[in-house]
């Protein structure tokens, strides 16, 4: 069939087979990372990730904010006392728990956690992981682990992470990205969870639009650099 065609045809050709990979190459890992997709199963959810606690961790529409936008993003809020997320999570019939719980803020003492649902990764890739935080006022602490599991004795184990650290500054919304390889040492790898974070100072944290792509050996090499 290619015989056939033109030159300037294979050009065209070759041009929409490139345009194709690109596309293929930026499709997200985890489809609703905008978190704009209710589960439908769960519609108290969003797909893909854990349900919220409704109380400390809610997936909610995002308030007028330093720059306005649409749609719902996670919220976690760490002045919530370690006694009032207890109460909740036991509401809740969660398996979190905190012993002896007090009345300071959980951003003193255990902070908050989100995950996503596991998702399947491929050996030999590597990834980037990029999202959106915002969260007014200094010296504001938040993290977005990437934790990678493998099957053994009959169990999925963590045996690999890797830690974005954030420290968001001013009133807007700010983009961290961070490159990661979860097979390069630990070859048995073969999913990962996302874990946000949000500890001290106490106050919200608002997480959103998270995409994790695969890249290239050569592009994770010079984003290690950086």
């Amino acid at each position: 069939m290619l015989n056939n065609l033109s030159v300037l045809e294979r050009i065209l050709f070759a041009i929409l087979l490139f345009l194709l990979s690109l596309k293929i190459q930026s499709q997200s890992l985890l489809p609703n990372g905008n978190f704009e997709h209710p589960d439908p199963k769960d519609i108290e959810k969003p797909q893909y990730w854990d349900k919220p606690d409704g109380l400390g961790v809610q997936w909610i529409a995002i308030p007028p904010l330093a720059i306005p936008r649409k749609g719902k993003a996670i919220c976690m809020d760490t002045s919530i006392s370690e006694i009032d997320m207890v109460k909740q999570w036991k509401k809740q019939g969660s398996d979190w728990n905190i012993p002896d719980p007090k009345r300071n803020p959980i951003a003193a003492t255990y902070g908050l956690s989100y995950y996503s649902d596991p998702i399947q990764i491929a050996a030999g890739q590597a990834y980037c992981i990029s999202f959106e935080l915002y969260s007014p006022g200094e010296k504001k602490g938040a993290k977005v682990w990437v934790r990678g599991y493998a099957e053994k004795e009959g169990k999925k184990r963590r045996i690999y992470e890797t830690v974005v650290h954030c420290r968001p500054q001013g009133r807007d919304w700010q983009k961290f990205s961070q490159p990661f390889h979860p097979t390069l040492h630990r070859k048995e790898v073969t999913e990962i969870r996302v874990m946000f974070y949000a500890y001290w100072p106490a106050g919200k944290y608002w997480f959103d639009n998270l995409e994790i792509i695969p890249i290239s050996k050569e592009k994770y090499e010079k984003e290690k650099k950086k």
